[in-house]
């Protein structure tokens, strides 16, 4: 072999020891590659991206990702855009200030202080509505229902109340008296007229009353009773008179236009109709004109129809025509009081009972805004009529919510010891409290079941 030969001979054994060297290292290095954390890096992943945009495959770095390769070039993008992301995240883990002004934490913040708006907005209303009575005289805020310039529960804005005259009762809910026309009906005469009206002694408010009380006088009847009830009007302003669940006339339902005209200041209208024995039922009635001013101000009344004797209502009613115990509660607002019969606590009418007895009780809403959930302590009762007729399948409660218009006979047994006080309130608390009262204080929507010794 010459020289020259000799050196090529050991060039060329030189070059092959140098490609063994380098596939060797290829080898190490790509065996290491394999157990690199993943995802690839930012430099390896802007590689992939110039290799796809020069028409080759993404050729990823990672052995375990070969399918990548085989992907359509626009989603092999998608899948280099993805590993950024996750690239990104994993550099960058989120911190509780990067959470909250993240698009959904900026909508969870949002939604956050919505619901403490909300929630201040309807705390302030019930402030507003429990606010102190200024005066000899208090009322609600709210509108007129026809216009007329009426607050909610009863003063006329700007008007006097120095020519009413105080109340001469101290408590409504007293049967109301009747003459028997020729012709055998039963006539009632009611007038409507204002009085200052104390829900608390020492307190007076406007009152829209009929015969001075609140609530007005107790009509009771007997189905197949011939009826005429003449309304005479003292008020400032016209009114009205609906018969609240009875089955009468459209002339005589106490709607004006419909069937009739409101009754102007100092004219009078008598309502004429016979009692059905669907009818039957504790009922009520109250004013329908002016109605927020003039019903939220105590013009309204109970209408009890008792069966007739005979009828298949009469031995439906057997729950509440053998109760020892009956009492009427309106449960509403009079001003600014919560009241039950138009009186609030602790000037309200006990429920007086003795151990062993069974008790009816009719609960009407006379609210004109709100729901009450009535509670009495101590003991269950079962509803056994809804809106003046009996259920045929009675339900034990011990909280009923009582919502405007809405009548409800509950009957329980008087169960515990003589000398035992129980109270029946409603139980949202805010109404629990008069004007000018603490919560520590108790007054508004309560009364107390009082056991005698």
């Amino acid at each position: 072999m010459t020289i020259d030969e000799k050196s090529l001979a050991e060039a060329s054994t030189s070059s092959q020891s140098a490609e063994s060297s380098a596939t060797s290292d290829d080898t190490a290095h790509n065996g290491a590659r394999s157990i690199v954390t993943w995802p690839p890096s930012a430099d390896e992943l802007d590689a992939m991206e110039q290799r796809l945009d020069a028409g080759a495959p993404a050729s990823t770095p990672d052995p375990a990702s070969p399918a990548v390769e085989q992907w359509p070039v626009w989603l092999q993008k998608q899948w280099i855009a993805s590993q950024r992301r996750r690239a990104w995240q994993m550099a960058h883990p989120p911190t509780l200030a990067r959470r909250i002004f993240s698009p959904s934490g900026i909508l969870i913040v949002s939604l956050v202080l919505l619901l403490a708006l909300v929630t201040a907005g309807v705390g302030a209303a019930l402030t507003s509505q429990g606010a102190p009575a200024s005066g000899g005289s208090t009322s609600a805020s709210g509108g007129s229902s026809s216009g007329s310039g009426m607050t909610m529960g009863g003063q006329q804005s700007g008007q006097s109340t120095a020519n009413v005259p105080d109340a001469t009762q101290h408590y409504g809910n007293q049967p109301a008296k009747f003459t028997l026309d020729p012709d055998g009906a039963k006539h009632f005469t009611l007038t409507a007229q204002q009085v200052m009206w104390q829900p608390v002694k020492g307190q007076k408010v406007l009152a829209w009353t009929l015969d001075g009380t609140v609530p007005g006088p107790m009509i009771q009847a007997t189905a197949g009773d011939h009826v005429r009830i003449t309304i005479v009007n003292h008020l400032p302003e016209a009114t009205t008179i609906h018969w609240h669940g009875l089955e009468v006339p459209t002339d005589n339902d106490g709607v004006p236009p419909i069937g009739m005209q409101p009754i102007e200041p100092g004219q009078s209208y008598t309502y004429d109709f016979t009692l059905q024995d669907q009818d039957a039922g504790t009922h009520w009635y109250h004013s329908h004109y002016d109605d927020l001013t003039q019903v939220g101000g105590g013009m309204y009344g109970a209408f009890i129809v008792a069966p007739r004797p005979g009828s298949p209502e009469y031995q439906a009613m057997a729950p509440i025509l053998n109760a020892q115990v009956n009492q009427t509660l309106f449960i509403g607002m009079l001003g600014s009081y919560y009241v039950i019969n138009g009186k609030s606590f602790p000037d309200t009418q006990p429920i007086v009972v003795k151990h062993g007895q069974t008790v009816h009780l009719s609960l009407i809403g006379a609210d004109v805004i709100a729901i009450h959930p009535m509670h009495l302590h101590g003991h269950s009762f079962q509803v056994v009529a809804e809106d003046g007729h009996m259920l045929p399948a009675p339900y034990i409660k011990d909280t009923l919510a009582v919502a405007p218009g809405e009548t409800y006979d509950v009957t329980f047994y008087t169960w515990a010891a003589p000398g035992s006080v129980y109270p029946l309130h409603c139980h949202i608390l805010t109404h629990l409290m008069n004007p000018g009262q603490t919560s520590g204080e108790m007054g508004g929507l309560i009364t107390l079941l009082e056991y005698q010794k």
